[in-house]
């Protein structure tokens, strides 16, 4: 049962739409500043926000969808009623992927990447307030907890079936705490990085994957509404898109690495200090399904592996030479002394 935030006439208001409104537009509001700081066109900017907003709304009910089909009388009464059922945050990040490449290819945006870098950021920022929404509903339910009582670790939730009240991992705030580091992290950092030219356009967007995915990967196996994949019904679609996620930014850095400063054979104990560690994580994740009573443990573990993952990664990331020539669009004055707009490749 939702909670009434307040009521005004015939109207009533709950917390939950609020909070993740208030969500989406802390979104809306640091993409806009930091696109348009980095040197972003208007149009582009005014183009890109109703464009991610409706990919994105589509995206992340089509998932849920596929998830819970159970809660929804057809795929078309899904598209078609926002109003009730859910919505999957992956969908949300599917949409603006989307948004941001459709925006290059029609030649709207000078560069999706950096696009994806301001979008990666902010929306770091969005998720840190929306996630604060589950604080007012029964969904986003982490393991029971047993010895804690408090914020930030466990927060009182009522059993649907019986009605009691019991503690559990607060699952939510965790991510929204983490979200908001990342955001921190990010809205500090790549500024400067892109100035000293250690980062690219893009960066930003993988260094957001890299570390919001690897907080993902632990809190998502902690929930007992987690959306799972039809074919088994117990993986979860977020764990299994973020190991891919975290792959994919290995992937990138590594191949950047070996153009740029050759190959070494010290790379080979990196590749396989990442592999072992995801391998650790993955087995964690099936030795807690079957050991419940071992999550603390479990968890710990997973944590530190993917930790140390993230570290490998970041010290691939900054062994790479920054390129002489910026790759991608900054800022230049023109001789009227007006900033214009260039690409550099």
């Amino acid at each position: 049962m939702e909670q009434i935030a307040f009521i005004a006439g015939q109207s009533v208001f709950y917390w939950k739409p609020l909070l993740l409104t208030a969500g989406v537009v802390t979104s809306i509001f640091f993409f806009l500043c930091l696109y348009l700081q980095e040197g972003g066109r208007g149009l582009s900017a005014a183009c890109a926000v109703p464009l991610a907003l409706v990919l994105g709304l589509v995206f992340s009910r089509l998932v849920h969808w596929y998830c819970r089909s159970g809660d929804y009388a057809g795929l078309s009464a899904a598209l078609q009623d926002y109003s009730s059922g859910g919505f999957a945050l992956i969908g949300a990040f599917a949409g603006c992927l989307i948004a941001a490449l459709l925006l290059r290819l029609l030649r709207i945006s000078d560069s999706a990447p950096a696009m994806l870098d301001c979008m990666s950021i902010a929306g770091a920022a969005g998720i840190a307030v929306g996630r604060l929404a589950s604080f007012f509903d029964s969904s986003d339910r982490g393991l029971l907890m047993e010895r804690f009582r408090s914020l930030p670790l466990a927060y009182p939730v009522t059993n649907p079936v019986s009605g009691a009240q019991e503690y559990r991992l607060a699952t939510f705030l965790l991510q929204a705490m983490a979200a908001a580091a990342i955001f921190l992290l990010l809205a500090v950092l790549y500024p400067s990085l892109r100035k000293c030219r250690r980062l690219r356009p893009g960066d930003g967007c993988l260094l957001f994957l890299l570390l919001y995915c690897s907080t993902q990967v632990v809190l998502d196996s902690t929930r007992y509404d987690s959306l799972p994949f039809r074919s088994n019904g117990f993986v979860s679609v977020v764990q299994v898109f973020s190991a891919l996620a975290i792959g994919f930014v290995v992937v990138v850095f590594s191949v950047r690495l070996v153009r740029l400063r050759g190959f070494r054979p010290w790379y080979l104990a990196l590749w396989a200090t990442i592999a072992a560690m995801l391998g650790v994580a993955g087995y964690m994740e099936y030795y807690v399904q079957r050991h419940g009573s071992l999550a603390a443990f479990s968890y710990g573990i997973m944590s530190a592996a993917l930790a140390v993952i993230t570290a490998v990664v970041l010290g691939m990331a900054f062994l790479i030479p920054a390129p002489k020539r910026p790759a991608g669009k900054y800022l230049r004055q023109n001789n009227s002394g007006t900033p214009r707009m260039e690409v550099t490749r």
